[in-house]
């Protein structure tokens, strides 16, 4: 992964638990000068073990770490260099998950090195909208889980995300159910 997702996570931490638990988590993952170059790739391996680190030092499951960490992605991508690749277009949330695959088309225009995930969405018009999500990472399906209720929170609109298949159990991928409350799917 490029630094610029370990580096979000150092500023997480750094914002909501501050230096002495950063260090902490950068012994335990055994990354003892931890900071990162944004455009520099890094082995998966590092932002694993620094998901494990955080989860060991905060006494949270891994899963609740990378959801946590999805849903403060959201903001946190913005004020980077790449923030302005981020919403290109994109109005309402349907938009903005519709355009997943696209913008991460704009990203990799900047990190040729990226190995982005893919979305496929299926509109509904009963409102059951499913959100496909195909990584060749495993274990990152909660990181999504947040990063959606981020830009459902940013577009102002709720959503309920049910995880109807998981890859971790034996799917081929994830499969997500996405429930917009009623009218907000127009929400800016």
């Amino acid at each position: 992964m490029y630094g610029l997702v370990n580096n979000g996570i150092r500023t997480f931490i750094l914002d909501a638990h501050g230096e002495e638990t950063w260090a902490i988590i950068c012994e335990k993952a055994s990354l003892p000068n931890a900071e990162f170059e944004n455009m520099t790739a890094y082995d998966d391996a590092d932002t694993y073990a620094i998901v494990s680190a955080v989860s060991e030092t905060l006494d949270l499951p891994a899963d609740e770490v990378l959801r946590v960490f999805g849903h403060y992605w959201v903001g946190f991508s913005k004020s980077t260099a790449i923030g302005k690749l981020i919403d290109h277009g994109a109005e309402t949330f349907i938009d903005r998950i519709r355009g997943l695959d696209e913008m991460h088309e704009r990203v990799q225009m900047t990190m040729p090195h990226l190995d982005p995930p893919s979305f496929e969405f299926e509109e509904s018009d009963d409102g059951n909208h499913r959100l496909h999500y195909i990584s060749g990472r495993e274990g990152l399906a909660p990181m999504v889980v947040g990063l959606i209720q981020g830009m459902a929170e940013e577009c102002g609109v709720s959503v309920d995300i049910s995880h109807r298949e998981c890859r971790s159990r034996g799917a081929e991928h994830d499969i997500f159910e996405l429930r917009i409350e009623s009218g907000a799917a127009s929400a800016a």
